[in-house]
């Protein structure tokens, strides 16, 4: 009887050093975990075109994710949440915000959105032309908690994570008085809704309505 007694309690013993040491693991667990960053998203009907000076939305995919992992033979349960937001605009300058973004609604308030200059908390505004890598890093915090439905408990830290980049492609708007119908393709403002000079090559929107040497095919 005595016997049994004393293995029980260092069997208890044990127990409560392995819960002890639980919030290092977890912490050093959440440093490594797979967590992933999404990806740089622009809005569905445009694929990424912008006009010069003015604004331009894009907004992160992401989402709160649950991992489940095994830690000093413990099941336990981290929950990850995107909190701040990273920006590289690609054309040198940066920018931070704390929304992810959404795409655009195609009316607010009873009008029509303009898409290709609507301010929104994650739009931006490129002052050049042409193809600009976005790069978005994404700072997610945790918390965990043991079998599965005990309190979240904060983790301390955060963790960065590179979401999928995306491509803003820029084009300038020029308008000019034109007198008559378009009898020529190849006359100014009948060649396309984008004019291209020698090395361009037209935006994924309006790809289809191009061949491959750049010649607006009329559509």
């Amino acid at each position: 009887m005595v016997d049994a007694v004393e293995i029980e309690d260092v069997n208890e013993e044990e127990t409560i050093d392995v819960m002890a040491l639980l919030p290092g693991a977890v912490e050093e667990a959440f440093a490594t975990l797979p967590i992933s960053g999404g990806t740089v998203q622009f809005e569905p009907d445009l694929l990424g075109f912008g006009y010069k000076d003015r604004h331009t939305h894009m907004f992160a995919d992401v989402d709160t994710q649950t991992l489940n992992e095994t830690l000093l033979g413990i099941p336990v349960e981290i929950r990850v949440h995107p909190q701040t937001f990273n920006w590289n605009y690609g054309d040198g300058t940066s920018g931070v915000t704390y929304d992810p973004g959404e795409p655009m609604p195609d009316n607010w308030g009873g009008e029509t959105v303009v898409k290709t200059n609507q301010e929104t908390p994650t739009s931006h505004v490129y002052t050049d032309t042409g193809r600009f890598p976005v790069a978005l890093t994404i700072t997610f915090v945790g918390e965990y908690r043991v079998g599965g439905g005990g309190p979240w408990i904060v983790i301390p830290g955060s963790v960065d994570v590179q979401a999928s980049p995306g491509e803003a492609d820029i084009w300038r708007v020029a308008a000019r008085n034109v007198s008559g119908s378009c009898r020529d393709t190849s006359s100014w403002g009948c060649n396309g809704p984008v004019t291209l000079e020698p090395g361009d090559t037209p935006p994924k929107i309006f790809a289809d309505q191009y061949d491959a040497n750049g010649n607006w095919l009329g559509n």
